[in-house]
């Protein structure tokens, strides 16, 4: 099997010897990917800013066809056209029966194992020709039809992530918003928060491509230098949401500063570092209320999907999407541009073939 694997960091290496994927519980499926993400987050081990273990195969968002399901799987079967959560679930537990299917007590990240727990088997990722999924009837939804691929990949982790972003912020209609980071989830929590009835969103990023594809999505944009200013002129003083999606110290201060009072403080980005870039004084002095944690992508597919199979909710592919077809081959120098923030890369989406 072809697949991307961390060896290291800043380390990606395309191998062509993988072992494919077995059904190793009856509960598991196997799927072929036909695309598979980068996100942001695969950054994080690959810069070396989070530890983990080496050697696995990478990426935690893909659409593909399941190929072979155990047999004690009811809900999918050979042939099904799926989206693959970036998080496993059982469907049963506490976390799940809650909607926090995120923190499943059975649940595995894909292409993640601990580096310090040798014992814990690692999860295979999607940035491969195939990936096991284990609880699969808990994890695996449907692929719309009439999705792209593409589109269905969005569906995947970003749109959800950045929806839950939005609503975790609280926003009521007309509120004034604030998105700090605009990569993938970023600018896919601009468009949710302009659903939910937001007035001004004004969005944040240093990379001038990324703050025009927020303006085609509807938002007033500011360089990070400029944003305090520009919340105090279009905010009316400040915004009553705000949406950290870029995971850094630097975000989190600025985006504790562009909060009114009496704001919610939504923070997406996933978090390596030790500490706020903000005071808990300063927290408590703007009577902010601070969310944070990962999205619960799968029981957050039970609302979204309707509302993208209707119409009533576009899956902004054309603004987030700048590179859709990467073969794996080139994984290794995607993840370099990636790294490199280069102008025109957002997001890229691998296609495996097989």
């Amino acid at each position: 099997m072809h697949g991307l694997v961390l060896a290291g960091v800043r380390r990606i290496e395309h191998r062509t010897d993988l072992p494919d994927p077995t059904i190793v519980e009856a509960t598991d499926a196997i799927v072929a990917v036909s695309r598979a993400g980068l996100c942001g987050s695969d950054l994080h081990p690959f810069e070396g800013r989070e530890a983990v273990r080496f050697g696995v195969v990478a990426g935690h968002e893909a659409v593909g066809e399941v190929v072979a399901a155990g047999a004690e799987v009811r809900r999918v079967r050979a042939g099904d056209r799926v989206l693959v959560p970036f998080t496993t679930s059982c469907g049963t537990c506490p976390e799940c029966r809650r909607s926090l299917t995120a923190r499943c007590r059975r649940g595995a990240l894909f292409g993640y194992g601990p580096a310090d727990e040798p014992e814990v088997p690692a999860l295979g990722g999607g940035q491969a020709e195939l990936v096991r999924v284990p609880l699969a009837d808990g994890t695996l939804v449907p692929a719309p039809q009439g999705l792209t691929d593409v589109e269905a990949l969005l569906l995947t982790d970003n749109l959800p992530t950045g929806w839950y972003a939005a609503e975790r912020a609280a926003i009521t209609p007309g509120d004034p918003v604030a998105v700090v980071g605009l990569g993938a989830v970023g600018l896919c929590a601009v468009v949710a928060a302009g659903h939910m009835g937001a007035g001004t969103i004004l969005a944040v990023d240093p990379v001038d491509g990324r703050r025009a594809r927020a303006a085609g999505l509807g938002a007033a944009t500011a360089h990070p230098d400029a944003a305090c200013a520009a919340a105090h002129d279009l905010l009316a003083g400040g915004a009553a949401a705000v949406i950290e999606s870029a995971g850094t110290p630097a975000a989190q201060r600025l985006a504790s500063r562009l909060a009114r009072p009496g704001a919610t403080l939504s923070m997406i980005a996933v978090q390596t570092g030790q500490r706020f870039g903000f005071t808990p004084v300063e927290a408590y002095d703007a009577n902010l209320t601070v969310r944070v944690g990962r999205a619960p992508v799968r029981s957050l597919l039970d609302r979204l999907l309707p509302l993208v199979t209707s119409g009533r909710l576009a899956v902004p592919s054309a603004a987030v999407v700048t590179h859709p077809a990467v073969p794996l081959a080139d994984g290794p120098a995607t993840y370099a541009h990636f790294a490199a923030r280069e102008p025109g890369m957002v997001k890229a989406v691998f296609a495996p073939s097989r």
